[in-house]
């Protein structure tokens, strides 16, 4: 068991916020909420957290985690080798959960093992809702035909549908 010392609590129910609690937290969820500081057992880990504020985590409801620009190039993965892109998605993944979201809905380009990988303990990362593919009008940011009428070099997902 873990307990979280923190100075002030917003539970995001709209209630005021209240000051000096104790998050009681069993297999890393929240089993109880007090306030003052009680008793710890000899086993249980303390986290120090009075001098800041806890509140629920943040849901992002659109993203692109795996988008690392808006540039041709970089929308078409022209610009960067696949390998490089997948280790800088999996640091924005990272980043996105230390920064307090704790569930992202990915609208399309987020190759869906990167949701597997935070299950598997390989990445630590928000939960993850993943599009199949991006909703783009003509010319939007999911065309993959140019303005020119060329069409994207990049070989299709084949883990991916085509869609027409």
């Amino acid at each position: 068991m873990a307990i979280v010392r923190a100075g002030t609590l917003i539970d995001g129910t709209g209630a005021a916020p209240v000051r000096d609690v104790s998050l009681i937290l069993h297999d890393g969820r929240i089993e109880a909420i007090t306030t003052g500081g009680g008793t710890p057992g000899a086993r249980d880990e303390v986290i120090d957290a009075s001098g800041m504020t806890v509140l629920p985590g943040l849901i992002d409801c659109h993203d692109h985690m795996a988008f690392h620009g808006y540039e041709l190039a970089g929308r078409w993965g022209l610009d960067e080798r696949s390998s490089t892109k997948h280790l800088r998605t999996a640091r924005a993944i990272e980043q996105t959960l230390a920064m307090g979201y704790t569930a992202v809905r990915d609208a399309g380009g987020l190759d869906a093992g990167f949701g597997a990988a935070i299950e598997q303990g390989l990445l630590k990362g928000p939960r993850l809702f993943t599009a199949v593919a991006i909703i783009s009008p003509v010319g939007g940011i999911g065309d993959r035909v140019s303005p020119s009428g060329h069409e994207c070099l990049v070989p299709h997902d084949p883990a991916l549908p085509v869609i027409d």
